[in-house]
């Protein structure tokens, strides 16, 4: 039973057949945006595989059919498609001018020329298909029947979007190339002199160099392209059966959707009078390890209508997806050189459809012998889409990973860069931003010219930030940074001044951002010496910290650090803390009459808050001192000398102490008799 899929293919190219198979066709098969000087804003080159289903979708007239109701636009703006081959005089490599006014440049003849012209539009540089025009601005994609010839590791300028699946076959002559195995395809294929099979001699054709359809088949037998002679093979057009089909023997690779199209009157006739004049498509063996002799064929006819066999389109060998190649950041949303326009005609993502998936455009597509694939439009590798690199003389080298600072801020990061790029130049940098799970927080592409940025509205966490410097050949090695982004605290301390001996206190605040309460520790140093710690009161974000007693009559520089936490980051600030001398409190305790013969005691004593003086006490009259006695233990006994008869007005003199502020005592008398 045929599958739905399959159903979908034949229904759709029988339809399509029936259509045109009614009319009489008297104008000559037009392609190439029509009416002549017609532009567009999505211009194509390449591939003569897809020339004509692309013609078709951009609602021109193919084979005498008009597409213009169904023409696929983005956004108003319709697709320009030109054919690899000159439609009106058949000439190959003549030029075409795809922009009001633009400069004229080499019409490129297949997938390679085709994304040759791609890519030097893509760097504004000559075209290197035949003109040497500057090609900037010229052309918006590629068709290509094949992947890119560039690519690997990090190389990811041109994205292979996949519109369908094709299958190439060989188009033979004679019914002794009936059926043929890879091996023999192999050996037709490199052989410099003339194979024979079944008895008959074998005149292999090929298609140009650059043909989407020669890489592909030459690649399935097992070929490289210099491994061709080209004394005995011979170079034709692609998927053009009538000039090389005019003997027993012919063999030409072809696109099976090609074959069908152009024998189902669906597309300009290249091939209808080979077949009128018995060429058709040879059955291949697709499994040299299955059974011997199985051999399956590309096609089925119904009631006089080809359609593609689904099993030899699913061939690993033989079926391939054709592609639209454009540039990889015109179809990254994120991308500052997104172009919503490719975007919307090729990509289909999530729920967004291209518009060449849209219904009306899988029928054109089916009609034109093309298998239609859930992965049609897709951009994931994963999902038959592709990435390559540029293809002409651009340097495929990618930019060095850059030099890169960052600054965390309150809520937000700070990230710097310099970039070096030892190929082209440097496009754009590519910024990502993820949290500690890994969910893309910010994904950001900045141009070239750009060398700082930051991130901003971030909550509390572990992030890990990367730059990456792309160029037209694709993206760098990123430079990353992991680390903590935090919210802001403000510190503010103040100290009194404070006599020694007396406990100094310093009373902080802390004050978190985006409302978010500071707790955790404190600590007060000098230099690099702890004088004391505290703990946030978790309500008011306020403590005082008591500091030692004993501090240094001086004016103290503090440093007052506030630890942070997990969603605050530290603080600090300075506080001004001046330590003065203990003022003294003197007392003492002497005769009050003392013979004039003997000398007089005094007892002094001499205290203070938080210390006990020391240093030496002056005993006085008026100011004239008497005798001087040293302080031990803030006491002194000090001895008078001999005093004169008479009344003796004395006080102590505290002379002070490098923590203690002199003083004098309160005045006493002594009677000398």
């Amino acid at each position: 039973m045929r599958s739905t899929r399959s159903t979908r293919l034949a229904t759709a190219t029988l339809t399509a057949a029936v259509a045109v198979g009614g009319l009489v066709i008297a104008s000559p098969a037009q392609a190439d945006p029509t009416p002549a000087g017609t532009f567009r804003k999505l211009v194509g080159v390449g591939s003569d595989t897809t020339q004509d289903v692309l013609n078709a979708l951009a609602g021109d007239t193919v084979n005498g059919t008009s597409y213009a109701a169904t023409a696929v636009t983005a956004n108003g703006n319709g697709i320009a498609s030109y054919d690899a081959v000159d439609p009106s005089t058949g000439t190959t490599h003549g030029t075409i001018t795809t922009r009001s006014g633009g400069t004229a440049f080499t019409r490129p003849n297949g997938s390679g020329e085709g994304r040759k012209a791609l890519s030097a539009t893509l760097t504004g540089t000559a075209d290197v298909n035949g003109s040497n025009a500057v090609m900037t601005g010229n052309v918006d994609f590629a068709r290509s029947s094949g992947g890119p010839s560039v690519s690997g590791t990090g190389i990811t300028g041109l994205t292979y979007i996949p519109m369908a699946r094709d299958a190439v076959g060989v188009v033979v002559r004679g019914s002794a190339l009936a059926n043929l195995t890879i091996a023999q395809l192999h050996d037709i294929y490199s052989s410099s002199t003339p194979v024979t099979i079944n008895g008959q001699v074998v005149h292999p054709y090929i298609p140009q160099g650059g043909s989407g359809t020669r890489k592909f088949f030459l690649a399935a037998i097992g070929l490289q392209d210099s491994e061709v002679p080209t004394d005995t093979v011979t170079v034709v057009q692609e998927n053009q059966a009538n000039d090389a089909m005019t003997a027993d023997g012919a063999i030409e690779p072809f696109s099976v959707a090609s074959w069908i199209a152009q024998n189902n009157g669906i597309a300009p006739d290249h091939s209808k009078t080979a077949a009128a004049d018995g060429a058709y498509m040879a059955g291949i063996e697709l499994d040299p390890t299955g059974a011997a002799g199985t051999y399956t064929s590309p096609v089925a006819t119904t009631d006089g209508v080809l359609s593609g066999v689904e099993s030899y389109y699913n061939s690993a060998t033989f079926g391939r997806d054709v592609f639209n190649v454009v540039r990889t950041a015109a179809v990254d949303p994120t991308s500052i050189f997104y172009d919503d326009n490719l975007y919307d005609a090729f990509v289909t993502s999530g729920t967004h459809k291209a518009a060449l998936a849209s219904d009306d455009s899988k029928k054109v597509i089916a009609s034109f012998g093309f298998l239609n694939e859930s992965y049609n439009g897709s951009i994931d590798p994963t999902k038959h889409a592709k990435y390559g690199g540029l293809e002409n003389s651009a340097s495929v080298v990618l930019p060095d990973a850059p030099l890169v600072t960052t600054t965390p801020g309150s809520g937000t990061l700070k990230v710097g860069w310099t970039g070096t790029s030892g190929g082209l130049a440097i496009t754009d940098y590519r910024l990502l931003l993820t949290d500690a799970d890994g969910a893309v927080v910010v994904n950001k592409d900045v141009p070239a010219g750009t060398s700082t940025y930051t991130f901003t509205g971030l909550t509390p966490g572990k992030y890990t930030a990367s730059v990456t410097a792309n160029n037209l050949t694709g993206a760098g090695t990123p430079t990353t940074w992991t680390g903590s982004v935090k919210y802001g605290s403000t510190t503010t301390a103040s100290a009194a001044t404070t006599a020694y001996g007396k406990a100094p206190k310093v009373a902080v605040t802390v004050k978190g951002s985006h409302s978010v309460a500071p707790v955790g520790k404190v600590t007060v140093k000098e230099g690099t010496t702890t004088l004391g710690t505290g703990t946030l009161n978790s309500t008011t974000g306020k403590v005082t910290i008591t500091l030692s007693n004993h501090l240094k009559v001086a004016k103290h520089s503090l440093t007052v650090t506030y630890a942070g936490t997990s969603k605050l980051y530290s603080s600090s600030t300075t506080a001004s803390l001046t330590v003065t001398k203990a003022s003294a409190a003197i007392s003492s305790s002497a005769p009050s009459s003392i013979s004039h013969t003997k000398k007089a005691k005094v007892a002094v004593k001499v205290t203070a808050t938080g210390t006990t003086p020391g240093g030496k006490v002056q005993i006085m009259q008026g100011t004239k001192v008497l005798a001087t006695g040293t302080l031990s233990g803030g006491k002194v006994t000090v001895t008078l000398p001999k005093l004169s008869k008479g009344k003796h007005t004395l006080h102590v003199h505290y002379l002070g102490s490098s923590t203690v502020a002199a003083k004098n005592g309160a005045n006493f008398v002594i009677k000398s008799t």
